[in-house]
């Protein structure tokens, strides 16, 4: 009697599904087919060949001026000591964040802000 498994009968003993050598998944064929299929339609959200997005001039300056609105309203709330800090004035940070507002207008009004919560606050 031998005790060597025959390669097929292996892989059919250990799962139900293989069909191939060991380490072959057959759902991994099964991935490919559907991701070309809907890659056309969703291709933009299922993969990023470069790993970054790209985005317009205009988009960018404007994602690394609401990062930067961001940065100044966290400062503020650092400098005043305020512990719990949330700015509800959307306008204030959109016109900034277009552009239509300086890096010094904005703090000033941020800084205007915090200090009308710390006396609502008292």
């Amino acid at each position: 009697m031998n005790n060597i498994l025959e390669r097929d009968e292996f892989t059919a003993a250990c799962s139900p599904f293989t069909s191939g050598y060991m380490g072959q998944n057959p759902m991994d064929e099964a991935a490919a087919r559907g991701f070309e299929q809907y890659s056309p339609t969703f291709g933009k959200y299922l993969s990023d060949k470069d790993g970054e997005k790209k985005y317009s001039e205009e988009e960018r300056l404007i994602r690394e001026r609401a990062k930067k609105a961001n940065r100044i309203y966290k400062k503020v709330c650092e400098d005043l000591q305020l512990n719990a800090c949330f700015f509800s004035n959307f306008g204030e940070w959109s016109e900034y964040v277009e552009g239509k507002m300086s890096d010094a207008e904005f703090h000033g009004h941020a800084v205007t802000r915090a200090q009308q919560m710390m006396a609502d606050e008292n």
